[in-house]
Formats: structure tokens, sequence, C-alpha cells
């Protein structure tokens, strides 16, 4: 068995340290081998001066990291039970009608709920007023991907500017001659921003979302069929700057006033910012509609269960959600762990405690899979062969080959999977047993990182030679731009780094099936998965003509051709 035993240092005090001295060492070689002995001296003399000097800097440097070393060995001996994510038991818990610490929907159209929740899963023991400390913790692979995604002090989500400004134009797709036009904008585009990225729903807007605002349309005419009497209920999750959830209630209310005057709009927003954002700039184009925002992480949702059919909508979601990583050897299954020692400078200011992580060791290890959600999600996967079909003859042959065979021919064989992403549809069929869902999101993307559905680690930094030049310059950012860097590691300083993940999508739509089994009237039969393009044909082919670029190109069905939806 072979187990993992990786490590980053990522304190200051290890910084550019070489043991290995190729480079000094392959810098002194002789020039001149017929040069006199007088030079030779002269020269052996300042080598050896400049080797010494080199020597006593590594020393120095090596005996700055052993401390460390001793520092992170002492707590190491710690032994602390990782807490799962705090929704996992709130699954159990049946949900109660009391709303007295939200704010009444049915009193008020316009409603910003900010419910002071955590956004991670694991947090450090309580914060003292001192100048430095140094905390210890271990955590499953899950839940340093969630605190270094959505931590409130220093999550990648929580600092940067991830969501583009809404006061960015974006061109007409039709005012480009090409496709290498076209290309060389989002090029230049994402230069000029730092963090913030385009979605389709920025770059085809308003037409993808009103694609996706036909499918909610068509579905919910077939819902009046039986109940005359309906009222369209959307959820958005993780609406960013609010452009979807604007352009299809443009949308609705041009189009079918009818069901808009009696709709209610709610999004779920894990960021309070944007939560507020969203909520001025929607009301300013929506002041009568009953717009409710709750400030929330969906994965700690313990509210009321929605009693009414309704749809919910994610575009782009569950490529951020947090994975379990697993190791399947001759010896079983293993499950991924790191150890973190984070090193934090403390500051108070007029009775405010402000704190920044700022360097730390994070280590990863493998221990015997223990961890119930993991193995949910495993006994999920071994369910996908049902026992009353005929491979379930020879399901055991399968599982031996996986566990056994393939592992002594291939190696130890690493998967990501999908645990959070697993939770979030049960939340769905329990909280909200009528929905239906719109998902539209990656099933495939480029990652350096080892192991099946690996994800993609990139961080942007700016650009520091060059010459100035972009037309799409954005006023107060770096003039020569950003470029994006990727990573081969996931054990990254947590909150510099975008991580997100590719899904398989046929294991998606059978998650799903599989979390919504047991909803009352729900059919597997009725949950669909098309490509992005396919979609895009089937529920805005009218709007086609408007996203063809001046050589007939059209990006809107073109690109994006790694992502899919996933609809019920």
């Amino acid at each position: 068995m072979m187990m993992k035993n990786k490590i980053l240092i990522t304190t200051t005090l290890s910084n550019n340290i070489n043991f290995t001295n190729k480079n000094f060492y392959s810098s002194f070689k002789w020039k001149n081998k017929n040069s006199t002995y007088k030079n030779q001296s002269k020269d052996r003399i300042e080598l050896e001066n400049q080797l010494k000097k080199h020597n006593n800097t590594i020393t120095e440097q090596k005996e700055n990291v052993e401390k460390d070393f001793e520092i992170y060995n002492v707590l190491n001996k710690e032994n602390k039970k990782n807490e799962l994510f705090k929704s996992m038991s709130r699954l159990k818990n049946k949900p109660t009608n009391d709303n007295s610490s939200t704010t009444n929907h049915s009193t008020s159209s316009e409603t910003l709920n900010i419910n002071q929740s955590s956004s991670s899963s694991t947090s450090f023991s309580k914060l003292q007023p001192q100048n430095n400390s140094i905390k210890k913790k271990t955590q499953l692979m899950r839940d340093f991907i969630q605190e270094s995604l959505y931590n409130k002090d220093y999550g990648y989500f929580q600092t940067k500017e991830v969501i583009i400004p809404s006061d960015i134009e974006t061109p007409q797709l039709n005012s480009f001659a090409n496709f290498r036009e076209y290309t060389n904008y989002l090029h230049y585009i994402y230069k000029s921003l730092e963090h913030a990225w385009l979605t389709p729903v920025e770059i085809f807007k308003p037409y993808y979302s009103w694609s996706i605002s036909n499918y909610i349309i068509e579905k919910f005419k077939q819902i009046q069929i039986n109940q005359a009497d309906a009222k369209l209920k959307i959820y958005e999750i993780g609406a960013g700057s609010g452009t979807n959830a604007l352009n299809i209630l443009n949308h609705i209310r041009d189009n079918h006033k009818e069901i808009y005057d009696g709709m209610e709009y709610k999004i779920i927003e894990i960021s309070k910012p944007l939560a507020q954002k969203q909520l001025t700039r929607i009301k300013q184009s929506h002041p009568k509609l009953n717009i409710n925002i709750t400030n929330a992480n969906i994965l700690e949702w313990n509210q009321a269960e929605e009693k009414d059919e309704c749809f919910i909508v994610l575009t782009e979601v569950i490529d951020n959600l947090p994975h379990d990583k697993i190791t399947i050897t001759s010896n079983g299954i293993f499950e991924s762990i790191v150890d973190s020692t984070v090193f934090e400078s403390v500051k108070g200011k007029d009775n405010i405690i402000q704190k920044k992580q700022i360097s730390g060791f994070h280590r990863e290890e493998s221990r015997p899979l223990t961890d119930p959600i993991i193995k949910e999600y495993l006994e999920y996967e071994k369910s996908k062969i049902s026992s009353n079909s005929p491979l379930s003859l020879i399901n055991n042959l399968i599982n031996f080959y996986k566990v056994n065979i393939k592992s002594f021919f291939k190696g130890d064989e690493t998967k990501y999977l999908p645990t959070v992403c697993f939770k979030l549809f049960q939340i769905f069929a329990y909280y909200f047993p009528k929905h239906h869902i719109i998902l539209a999101d990656f099933d495939e993307l480029p990652s350096l990182v080892s192991g099946e559905n690996a994800p993609t680690v990139q961080e942007k930094i700016p650009i520091t030679t060059g010459d100035i030049d972009n037309p799409y310059y954005i006023p107060g950012t770096n003039k020569r731009g950003y470029q994006s860097i990727e990573r081969d590691e996931i054990l990254v300083q947590p909150g510099t780094c975008d991580i997100f993940f590719p899904h398989d999508w046929k294991n998606l739509h059978s998650m799903y099936c599989y979390t919504n089994k047991d909803r009352p009237n729900f059919q597997s039969s009725q949950v669909i998965s098309l490509k992005h393009k396919n979609f895009i044909k089937k529920y805005g082919s009218e709007y086609l003509d408007k996203t063809k670029t001046k050589s007939r190109y059209n990006p809107m069905i073109s690109d994006y051709s790694n992502m899919s939806f996933l609809l019920s």
C-alpha cells in the first residue's frame, strides 16, 4: 500500500531554499584550463569565500526551518476529531415552522434576510486578543477546500472580487466580425479582470437567461393544467451579480405578465455583500415584485419546508463545491486528511478583533476510511448496479477487479468524490420536495492535479512586464492585466486560488435521481440531461440570429462545449 505523505511549506522562513545547490556549484567552473597558478589560486580563494558565505546562509535557513518543524511536531501530537459539515446533522431534524428569526415573507415584498451563519465547516478555537498565534487542526479534504474557498476571514470567494461588476458592458455578439475577434475579446477582458470571470450568463446576456426562462415557463404551464391557481416560485442558488435573475424576471414580465404579477423570486446567497447588491439591483427594475434574498449557506439550510412546486436554478455553482479525496489500494479504501499548522497575526482596534492568516504548513495524509458521508456516497455508487439486474451476479467480481486487480496492475487509484453535491441534492429533496431543477455546469475541465475528477486550481497574478496593450482595459485595474497560473496541487495557501471541479454528467444525473427517489410523485424518467448546445437550440432558438457574428459563427451554441444542463 502506498500511503500519501505530501507537505507544502508556505511559511516565509523557508522561501527560496535550494538544498541541492546545483545551480550554485555549476556557476563556479574553471574558465581557462591554461591559466597561471597565480590566477588559479586567486580564483580558488574567491570560490572558497563565496562557497563559505553561501553555506552559512543555507545553514541559517535550515535551522529556521527545523525550528518550524519542531513547533509543528509538538502540535501534531494533539488528536482532534474533524467536524462534519454542520448542515449534515440538520438533515436528520424535521424543519420547524418557527420563522421568528427571519423576516415575515407574507407581509413584505422586499426582503433581505441576513443570517450570520458560518461559511466554513471547521473553525479555529476562540480567538484570543494577542499579536501572534499558532493553530493546529486536522480536516478532511472537503473541509480544507471549503475553508480555502469560503472561510469568512481569508476564503477566496470572501476576500476576492470574483463577480464581474454589473456596470461593465459586454459587446453584442453580432458586433464581432468572426470567431477570432470574439476570442480576442474574451482574452483581453479576462486579462483585465483580476479575479472575476465571465460566465455564459454575462457573455450571452440576455439571451442565455431568456432560454432558461423559456424552459421554466414551459414547465410551469404544465403545472397550471392541474393547478390553475398555482403561482410561480423560483429559487436561485448563488446569484452572483444578479444578472441572471434580472434577465429572467425581465423576460417573464415582458412576455408573460399574467404569471409575473403573482410570482416570487428567492435567492439564497452565501456572500452578504453580494446579497445586498442583488437586492438593490433587482428592485430597481422590479420594485413591486416579491423578492426575497436570504444570506445563508445552502448547505446549512434549516428553514421550513417549501410546500409548493418551485424551480431551483444553479448556474456554475456546483463546480466550486468541495470534494472528498480517496485512494483505492489492494489493502482497502483510504480517505485523505489535511493536517494544518497555521500562523496568524492578530490585531485589535477599538474593541474589534481582526485576524489574518499569513502562513502555515499543510500536510496531506491518508487514513482508513471512517467518514460516514464518504461511506454513504460509496454506497450510492454500489447501488447503481441494481440487485435485481442480471449484472448483479457479477457485481462482486467488478468490485474485486476495482479494488484488487486494478490496484495490482495500475497502482493506487485516486478519486475525488462529489460528496458535498450529493448532500446538496439531499437538501433539495428534503426541504424542497416538489422542486424542478435547472442546473448548468462543467462536465469536463483540464487539470494539472492528479486523480480522477481532479479539480483545476487557478491563481491570477498581475503582469509586471511587457507592453501595455489592451483595448478593453478596465479603469482601476492593473494596466498590463493579469495572467492565470495553473497549480498542480490543492494544498496551496488557502484563499489564494480558485478551486473548481468538473462533473461526470452521467454520474451527476444518476446521483440526482438516487437522492430524490423518495420524493412524492418523483419520476426519474422526467429528469433529462442536455449538452449546452442542445439546450440553447431547444429553448433559445428564437435568439440565435442575434448571437451570430458577421461571419455566421455563433458563440452561444459553439462555445462552452464542456458544459451541460440537468433538468427535471
